[in-house]
């Protein structure tokens, strides 16, 4: 097994890393940095949609909240989009904005959920941090008897192999809001060629 002060190191040289980069927020642990919500004039040149425009339009709310969802390949949104966008008539620029305004809406809820989840999984990080930290200083310490020390050194030894299982995780995760980001400029674009059909 790797000596414990080779995770510590590792955590010591890790764990400030992220918040540094990428901005203000102490909880974000991506190098990515933090945007909490996606405006539409990020990924859409088109008029600017009002949420009023799909309130009262089911078949928008439906197929914007399909589209958007990442279960759903980008090959089918585009034929869905296509197959919405051949079956309007007058006043479709209206129902297209409408389309990519509910997508976008549905998106932006999508990433705070994930934004949320990482931050929660960040605080765990620095949480399990400071753990090792304080059994590395009470392992240091003359205090404890020889079953203490022993069951407090395979206590560590399990807390930095989890550190660094999570570690692992942590591009995954933060490139989740980022694929989503990307998803939404690609249905800005798939909906905003039909605009002037």
């Amino acid at each position: 097994m790797r000596h414990p002060l080779v995770g510590f190191l590792l955590i010591a040289c890790i764990a400030p890393a992220g918040p540094a980069l990428a901005g203000d927020d102490a909880d974000w642990p991506c190098v990515q940095r933090l945007v909490p919500q996606i405006s539409p004039a990020q990924v859409w040149t088109g008029p600017l949609p009002e949420r009023s425009m799909w309130a009262d339009d089911g078949e928008v709310a439906r197929l914007g909240a399909e589209i958007a969802a990442r279960r759903t390949s980008m090959e089918v949104a585009e034929e869905r989009v296509d197959a919405f966008a051949r079956s309007l008539d007058a006043g479709h620029k209206v129902r297209l904005t409408a389309l990519f305004g509910r997508a976008l809406q549905v998106i932006n809820s999508d990433r705070a959920s994930l934004i949320a989840g990482i931050k929660r999984f960040a605080r765990k990080q620095a949480a399990l941090a400071a753990r090792v930290r304080e059994a590395r200083v009470a392992l240091k310490s003359d205090t404890l008897s020889g079953e203490k020390r022993a069951d407090l050194a395979e206590t560590l030894a399990w807390d930095l192999r989890i550190y660094e299982d999570r570690e692992k995780s942590q591009k995954y995760l933060c490139e989740q809001p980022v694929l989503l980001e990307q998803r939404a400029f690609a249905l800005g674009r798939i909906i905003g060629a039909h605009l002037d059909d």
